[in-house]
């Protein structure tokens, strides 16, 4: 679509490298890509002011974590598990939650919020 456009890209050659498949180096995220994402929250935002980025709303990792219901069977498909919603009972962590008494802005329009002049406590 790129190359029918105009744009520009390689040609995929078809053969996917060890990382891409599982292989070696898969699931390992290099340093130079976590000394630029990996700060949190971040140092700077582009579009916010030197110094209001810690006025920003936060949130604290209290929440209830959402899950999909698994799917239902029939009666007859009694031997399937199918688990709760969940992959990992060993992740316990809390979904992102606000912080009670902190004011925040409209979540579904947000692009003209005014920032904060204090941080919440």
């Amino acid at each position: 679509m790129c190359d029918t456009l105009g744009g520009p890209g390689t040609t995929f050659n078809g053969v996917y490298q060890p990382w891409q498949t599982g292989g070696a180096g898969a699931g390992t995220i290099s340093a130079a890509a976590t000394a630029l994402y990996g700060q949190w929250p971040p140092a700077s935002i582009t579009g916010i002011g030197v110094g209001q980025v810690s006025l920003l709303p936060t949130y604290t990792p209290t929440g209830t974590v959402v899950t999909l219901p698994p799917p239902t069977f029939a009666a007859q498909a009694t031997s399937v598990q199918a688990g709760n919603g969940w992959f990992d009972p060993s992740d316990t962590a809390g979904a992102p939650t606000p912080v009670a008494g902190c004011p925040y802005p409209d979540p579904w329009n947000a692009v003209n919020a005014a920032i904060p002049t204090a941080v919440c406590p």
